[in-house]
């Protein structure tokens, strides 16, 4: 009778432990084999010849997430006083694109770059990124 109190015992046990580390079970009735989804991302992949010290990332336009536009957009952009930008320049990626870009740009700041220094630079846009 103990070995069988104690088998139930190791057995609420386990259960317990396996409750609180297993993932939650799909209300949906998908397949738990399925991976996360993926979601659209936006980030800096290059900064030459300067990285800069903020860099607020541009939102994914909607209208370009339901046309499924992706890409790179590459720019150029003046350094002025006061870690400012200024000039910016668009010279390649989707048009849809370009505006998000344009408008973030404005609030980067690269401190300690050289007053009228040239900045090059390019933001990646994708869809399927992968969940983090």
């Amino acid at each position: 009778m103990n070995s069988l109190v104690a088998s139930g015992l190791l057995f609420a046990v386990s259960a317990g432990l396996v409750h609180s580390t297993a993932a939650p079970a799909r209300l949906s009735g998908a397949s738990s084999s399925q991976s996360p989804v993926a979601a659209a991302c936006v980030k800096l992949v290059k900064s030459e010849p300067f990285p800069p010290d903020e860099s607020p990332m541009p939102k994914y336009p909607d209208a370009a997430k339901e046309a499924h536009v992706e890409g790179d957009v590459s720019f150029h952009l003046t350094i002025v006083s006061g870690c400012a930008t200024d000039e910016i320049g668009m010279d390649d990626g989707p048009q849809m694109l370009r505006e998000a870009v344009e408008n973030s740009v404005k609030d980067w700041k690269y401190c300690g770059v050289p007053e009228g220094q040239e900045i090059h630079a390019t933001v990646a846009f994708r869809l399927n990124c992968p969940a983090k």
